[in-house]
């Protein structure tokens, strides 16, 4: 399959990453939800569906007496620029740039009926209500009505219920062809936070990132990690070292750092090493060959055609020491800088040759999209998701990642990163062993 990079076009007019956009939203939704008169709120929208790129910030509050929250809320707001104002909905210009759109409900029925309308999306909604009719209802603005009465609800499953479907994570909310596919489909082990195990591509000081690797240990330590794989840059794009050699000396911190760590958590020696403009790797076969775990990314000559672009990609994938294809496709945010592939051709090389697809929970790399991971796993492709982090705080980004793995409908056991270090060292054992017989 070829997606185009003309096809981010309008993602791309939408300038607001959710990386930048969540935590406001977090901020505003505990300031806003502990003021009188409200009672509950949540993060709706787009944000809610788990896009990576969104026009504005859509919060939904449940409030006892919506003339008095009003006020309060509004009063909660000054001196912010005030676009829009109505007795359910106040729109509003944050300092960022952001709109953040602010939706007063009554508590209840109306209130989880709103939340349900303002995450959408259009075609989302539009399926509902056409399954609506089927059944004899009508579902319009107002709420999901039975012979004229309004239905009442206590959470939005239960809307859901009425229609006949299991309840819908708001992820995977984007299209409405997923409401006829998702009726007898299982949604219990859709992919979330608590499954991941392991982060498997993370810097330190010893490439450009801001933690030491005792740092970023303890980090994911304290996110419940078992694993982690420290893959600092290869030399091509860490201008600060002549040659390799530094891995030498940082595998030996790793050695004496797993001694001092015993078995709280096992740090896997790895590399990001960079893919060059032929397809060629950065470091040498006996470099690679002593690495547990390695990731090779595309970082330059982004503007190639289609077909050299993936050729060059599909040469690193057939390297037999390479484990993952760290964030395919290119970058974004700040820069659009996306490399045009044959998504088909990648993944089917990738499948073949036992190499994961990177799902990267950076900023600038949500190019390997729910699309695409949808493509990868129906032609077999395993996925690993990682944060890509250059220091302790963006760990925590793995959420971003989770959110488009999601919108793919991807199940706990289809990500590398949920699997035990007894399961991933065996994967990784096993492609070494295709290379020894292979000789």
């Amino acid at each position: 399959m070829v997606i185009p990079v003309s096809n981010y076009e309008f993602e791309l007019f939408k300038k607001f990453s959710s990386h930048d956009a969540f935590p406001i939203a977090e901020e505003w939704l505990e300031r806003l939800k502990n003021l009188p008169s409200v009672s509950d709120g949540q993060i709706s929208g787009e944000l809610r569906r788990g896009k990576y790129s969104i026009d504005h910030i859509d919060l939904v509050l449940a409030v006892e007496n919506p003339a008095a929250a009003h006020a309060v809320v509004l009063d909660a707001l000054y001196p912010l620029y005030v676009q829009e104002d109505s007795e359910n909905c106040i729109t509003i210009l944050l300092p960022s740039g952001i709109k953040m759109v602010i939706w007063l409900a009554p508590a209840g029925t109306q209130y989880i009926f709103r939340l349900l309308l303002t995450t959408g999306s259009e075609n989302h909604l539009d399926k509902l209500a056409s399954l609506a009719a089927e059944k004899g209802l009508k579902l319009n603005h107002s709420g999901l009505f039975q012979s004229n009465t309004a239905l009442a609800f206590r959470e939005e499953g239960e809307i859901y219920s009425a229609l006949g479907l299991p309840w819908i994570p708001p992820e995977l909310r984007e299209s409405g062809d997923q409401v006829a596919q998702l009726r007898t489909s299982d949604l219990a082990n859709l992919i979330q936070r608590s499954d991941i195990l392991s982060d498997l591509h993370v810097h330190s000081t010893w490439s450009d990132g801001k933690n030491s690797i005792a740092e970023m240990a303890e980090a994911a330590m304290q996110l419940g990690y078992t694993h982690i794989a420290i893959c600092d840059h290869s030399p091509h794009l860490i201008k600060k070292y002549t040659d390799a050699s530094y891995f030498i000396q940082q595998a030996a911190e790793i050695e004496q750092l797993q001694k001092d760590l015993k078995d709280k958590l096992t740090i896997l020696k790895g590399v990001e090493v960079d893919i060059l403009p032929d397809g060629s790797l950065d470091l040498p076969a006996e470099m690679l060959a002593g690495m547990d775990i390695v990731v090779a990314s595309m970082h330059v000559a982004l503007d190639q055609p289609m077909e050299q672009a993936t050729a060059r990609l599909i040469r690193a994938i057939e390297n037999p020491y390479v484990n993952i294809i760290g964030h395919p496709g290119g970058r974004i945010y700040p820069m659009v800088d996306l490399i045009d592939l044959d998504w088909e051709r990648v993944c089917r090389a990738a499948a073949f040759n036992q190499v994961a697809l990177e799902i990267n929970s950076h900023k600038s790399h949500p190019i390997f999209d729910d699309r695409k991971v949808r493509l990868a796993i129906s032609l077999g492709v395993e996925i690993a998701l990682d944060s890509d982090s250059h220091n302790t705080a963006m760990m925590t980004n793995s959420r971003y990642g989770i959110a488009i793995a999601r919108r793919a409908g991807l199940k706990c056991d289809q990500v590398i990163n949920t699997w035990s270090l007894t399961h991933l060292k065996l994967w990784l054992k096993r492609k070494r062993e295709l290379i020894s017989k292979a000789r």
